[in-house]
């Protein structure tokens, strides 16, 4: 190669980096302060924290043990629990340099999903280059890819905001279709099978997106034995790759009956009406239905502005090439044979109620049998745009999941799709169908035309996000599991909110856990979640091999005697014996070792616990009083609570919108907390309250409150984010 030529690969590098750094910066901007909060900052405590542990635990696996990544250490002891939800492999390799620098798994995680947008919306960019060759035209149509308000209202799953694949497979079948070569096939090969370790139901998804393209490209256009050979060989390839990864969920299905029931799939299934709500994280869109139109998985609206790109895309005229009439008397003989067959099949299976497969065929036959070739040849459009507009009315009619058929053909008779629970992301197929639609109609429009274009997209897939502030800071117990390693081990009670907190603490630790929370649950997890504690409990964690119990005694609340009774019976049958005491919340984490033996006698604090009084916290803890988590505020917002600490109270301050606002709190006396807490001496005015009139300018109706307490000694303690709307 040349000078010349070195310069010109440069200078495209120069300008690819330059675009996808732009979308970083504009999902940076679009999530703040999720950047400056990366170690805190989560959607909600729920999913984000069960991605965040995955993440860890792919990258701890990919360093250590790569060959058993399937064999997490939660769930134990049951077969290859990574399976039980999404792995995110790909996405921990990706984010694997920030693992091995030292962030915590939080902020790994944060950082997965700032990638994830940009990369996302790089992809689309590449469709749309792929598309029309226009670069400024196409970065506008990843903007509206990697940005539509269906993903930034997930951002509880880190695998749905990973949505490059779709695009890239589209493509790479479009780059195929074009110039078949053994490079290109393996482009297509890569986009199929990325998507097994980034995200399954896309994985699923794609594999059916891309069949009925290549269908479709088949009736569009004669295509040598050669351009099918090629490419079948790189999706076997592809295919043999993916297969470890494929095998366990393959073998948990089987082994734990691990599918989803049609009641689940359903309520996760899109109407119609779906398709004009936006999700309300949509700064533009969020509010303008009720809330009763709202429902978190199918929130499917994708912008104005890529609807319109999209119709414009269909409505321009080109010239209609002339095409000569092939004779078909004789063409479609055998095709016309294979309908009568499939008639009189689905006929029968109507009868055996066992009909969808030979429907399914029957439908692709007729389909082929019409003059689509012909059609095609005279129609306006390019095969790129049928080909998109295939994506889109797949992804449209998938998206309706078991309230129509296609969904439920899938659903019911092809292996893998029964455990998919929402069908209504089958909207990112058609997502990145319109991605390049509005790419045609982008490229079409004027350079001055396509800045404001520009400036509307940004507004029109703006986000405006509630962020949630995790406690991040590992508590006693955790510091210690890392440094013992510990286990088996099981943390009680189990309870789906606590479960996340669980896993989380336990990230990079590799102990293994009987708790766990995922997208499947297995037999023994279940049994010992909806049994209350009594003495089939100890015979289960016995036989299954724990060797410690932690109690989290005020997660017990408002039934802490649960507790009490399970370890008084513990200690008196000789099954628990006491180890040691967390300070932790109010009340302390409380450490046994499971085992037979003689009975043991509790000691002081333990007894005291057991008594039902308090005992002694060598750390801040307290409560917040108000407001309550998800509530809603009319008019002024009134904070309270109490902090008590053995080296007394220095501040306390509240913290609004992710920490934005901060006000100190004022602070007085309390005869009652005192008095039930003596052992505190250095905490003389225990209670706490700010009055805030207004909400502060900048501050947006759905936010969040946090109290933070600084201690006599100087240090920060962060009470739990409550979550409230707040209206004036």
């Amino acid at each position: 190669m040349g000078l010349a030529g070195e310069v010109d690969v440069a200078k495209r590098a120069g300008r690819e980096a330059a675009i996808f750094c732009a979308y970083l910066l504009v999902a940076i901007a679009a999530t703040w302060p999720l950047a400056a909060r990366l170690d805190t900052a989560v959607s909600d405590l729920g999913d984000p924290l069960l991605n965040a542990w995955i993440i860890d635990w792919d990258c701890y696996a990919l360093t250590h043990a790569p060959l058993h990544v399937f064999d997490a250490p939660i769930f134990y002891p049951s077969k290859y629990p990574l399976a039980y939800s999404e792995n995110l492999i790909g996405i921990a390799v990706v984010v694997l340099p920030f693992h091995l620098a030292g962030l915590p798994p939080l902020a790994v995680y944060n950082v997965a999903m700032l990638l994830g947008i940009a990369i996302s919306a790089y992809a689309g960019y590449l469709l749309a280059r792929v598309v029309t060759g226009k670069t400024a035209a196409s970065a506008i149509a990843g903007l509206l890819y990697g940005f539509v308000p269906y993903k930034l209202g997930h951002l509880a799953h880190v695998q749905i905001i990973w949505s490059a694949t779709p695009a890239l497979l589209l493509a790479a079948l479009i780059l195929y279709g074009r110039k078949p070569s053994k490079k290109y096939a393996a482009l297509v090969a890569i986009a199929f099978a990325v998507g097994a370790i980034i995200n399954i139901y896309l994985f699923l998804f794609g594999a059916v997106a891309m069949a009925l393209t290549l269908v479709l490209i088949a009736i569009a256009e004669t295509r040598d034995r050669r351009f099918w050979l090629t490419l079948m060989a790189a999706l076997a390839i592809a295919s043999l790759a993916v297969l470890p990864v494929l095998m366990p969920y393959a073998i948990v299905a089987r082994e734990y009956d691990m599918r989803r029931g049609d009641g689940e799939t359903l309520g996760a299934s899109a109407m119609p009406a779906d398709w004009l709500v936006a999700s309300r994280n949509s700064a533009v869109y969020g509010n303008l239905l009720p809330d009763a139109w709202h429902h978190s998985e199918r929130e499917l609206f994708p912008g104005l502005l890529l609807i319109a790109l999209t119709i414009a895309a269909f409505a321009r005229k080109r010239a209609v090439a002339e095409v000569e009439n092939e004779p078909q008397r004789y063409r479609f003989r055998w095709l016309d044979a294979l309908i009568v067959l499939l008639v009189i099949a689905t006929v029968i299976g109507l009868a055996l109620h066992s009909s969808t497969i030979p429907m399914a065929l029957l439908v692709i036959a007729i389909v082929a049998r019409l003059p689509l070739r012909e059609w095609m040849a005279r129609s306006r459009f390019p095969i790129e745009l049928w080909i998109a507009a295939l994506w889109i009315v797949i992804g449209v009619i998938g998206s309706f999941g078991l309230h129509a058929f296609f969904h439920s053909i899938l659903f019911h008779d092809v292996p893998g799709f029964r455990a998919t629970r929402a069908p209504a992301r089958w909207a990112l197929i058609a997502y990145a169908g319109l991605a390049a639609a509005s790419a045609v109609a982008l490229a079409r429009t004027r350079r001055r035309t396509l800045i404001m274009l520009a400036l509307l997209a940004a507004v029109d897939v703006w986000p405006r996000i509630r962020w949630e502030q995790a406690l991040s800071e590992p508590i006693p117990f955790d510091r210690w599991l890392a440094a013992a390693h510990a286990g088996p081990l099981i943390e009680l009670p189990l309870r789906g909110d606590l479960e996340y907190r669980y896993m989380l603490g336990a990230a990079s630790d590799d102990v293994m856990l009987f708790n766990g929370i995922s997208g499947f649950e297995p037999p023994l997890h279940r049994r010992l979640r909806t049994e209350p504690l009594g003495d089939t409990t100890f015979d289960l964690l016995e036989k299954n091999g724990c060797r410690f119990v932690l109690i989290h005694i005020d997660s017990f609340s408002p039934l802490p005697g649960i507790a009490f009774d399970w370890i008084r019976r513990g200690l008196d049958e000789g099954r628990l014996v006491f180890v040691r005491r967390f300070d932790h919340e109010m009340n302390g984490d409380w450490l046994f070792a499971l085992r037979r033996g003689p009975r043991t006698v509790p000691n002081e604090e333990l007894q005291r616990l057991l008594d039902g009084k308090p005992t002694y916290n060598n750390a801040t803890f307290g409560r917040i009083d108000r407001p309550r988590y998800n509530s809603t505020i009319i008019g002024p917002l009134d904070v309270s609570g109490w902090v008590l600490s053995p080296a007394g109270i220095s501040k306390v301050d509240v913290l609004i919108d992710s920490g934005r606002v901060r006000i100190v709190a004022s602070r007085a006396a309390n005869a009652q907390i005192s008095g039930m807490y003596p052992r505190y001496p250095k905490t003389t005015l225990p209670s706490f309250s700010a009055h805030i009139e207004h909400r502060p300018s900048g501050v947006p109706e759905r936010t969040d409150v946090q109290v933070a307490i600084v201690d006599g000694a100087g240090r920060v303690t962060r009470m739990p984010d409550l979550l409230i709307t707040w209206r004036e």
